[in-house]
């Protein structure tokens, strides 16, 4: 991959089949940016959980989803902008292996999307949650060349 920096931005309605083509767009990006096949199945679940949370948050029928997929030299983020509950999706206000408590329904907590992803941000502003999820990619082994005499 090239030092340049790529932005791909999806906007989607509230229908949560949807989701599949953002969960490949994410495999697709992740791996032409060099992420190992197992390094981009674990992302692209990571992001359909989130935005599957997100849509469960939200508290108009005409809410929809933003997701922006970033890709630069080091590193693929994939953010995930929606209106409504303005709460951390999957359980990141508490980092704990028993999040989902009985009755509660199961799904991805904090401490699963930590396993998936390198780094997890979230903010809101101006009534817009946006969850970050960041992998950051594996330096690429130069070969070393010796001179012959």
């Amino acid at each position: 991959m090239t030092a340049d920096s790529t932005r791909v931005v999806f906007h989607l309605d509230r229908d949560p089949r949807l989701v599949a083509a953002i969960r490949s767009a994410v495999h697709f990006e992740a791996a032409r940016v060099g992420l190992g096949a197992g390094g981009c199945d674990e992302l692209d679940k990571a992001v359909e959980d989130v935005c599957g949370q997100a849509l469960v948050q939200h508290v108009d029928a005409g809410g929809d989803l933003e997701i922006t997929i970033d890709t630069f030299a080091d590193r693929i983020e994939i953010s995930i902008h929606h209106r409504g509950q303005l709460i951390p999706a999957v359980g990141l206000e508490t980092f704990t292996p028993a999040i989902a408590q009985d009755g509660e329904s199961g799904g991805l907590n904090g401490m699963e999307l930590l396993e998936r992803v390198d780094r997890v941000m979230f903010n809101s502003e101006d009534g817009t949650a946006r969850t970050t999820l960041v992998k950051f990619l594996q330096p690429k082994r130069g070969t070393i060349k010796r001179k012959s005499k």
